[in-house]
């Protein structure tokens, strides 16, 4: 009787993880550059909300990505719910990564969140689609979230969203990847 290999998804779903989790950090802080170097508008569709639509875009192949590494490394046998294992722990790294390489960010750039910040409340300012008193909680929301932007509860915040949104859509990839790539093992008799 043949020794049971234990298969661990962890190294496929952490290379996986960090390249996506890199790549939507990219995607976001591109977009939050176009909109500090943008005129406003008044348009609530900024660049900073276009690029975290398409860095969603981008993060679903994350759990894609991770079960081909585990395929390759593994062979194709592998059941449905392995591939929403494996998606699911790619969107946790992926959030963890993206959200380490969003605080150190600003200290590379310092004057980043002061010309973000700037950039929201002016467009927000222009808008005509807001009412004045929305206006104004939303320029306040603004003012607080880039005040303690460093703050333990931002963090935890931003790190629980990301692991909610890039976790159900890589588990919803892997599984699909998983159904498409994989094999489902045969059961012994």
């Amino acid at each position: 009787m043949e020794p049971v290999q234990n298969k661990s998804f962890w190294n496929a779903s952490a290379k996986a993880g960090v390249v996506f989790g890199f790549v939507v950090f990219l995607v976001s802080t591109i977009g939050s550059y176009i909109t500090i170097h943008s005129e406003p508008t008044g348009n609530l569709l900024s660049g900073t909300i276009l690029a975290s639509l398409l860095g969603c875009l981008v993060a679903i192949f994350g759990g894609v990505l991770a079960v081909k590494f585990y395929i390759n490394e593994y062979g194709p046998e592998m059941k449905i719910g392995q591939g929403a294992v494996i998606g699911l722990m790619t969107g946790i790294v992926m959030a963890v990564v993206s959200q380490i390489l969003a605080l150190i960010w600003p200290v590379i750039d310092g004057a980043f969140i002061e010309n973000l910040q700037a950039a929201l409340i002016a467009n927000i300012e222009l808008s005509e689609q807001i009412p004045a008193a929305q206006k104004e909680d939303m320029i306040d929301g603004i003012y607080a979230q880039f005040q303690n932007f460093y703050s333990v509860g931002n963090i935890l915040q931003g790190f629980l969203m990301g692991v909610v949104t890039y976790g159900l859509l890589n588990v919803l990839s892997g599984l699909l990847a998983a159904k498409f790539m994989g094999r489902n093992p045969q059961p012994e008799l």
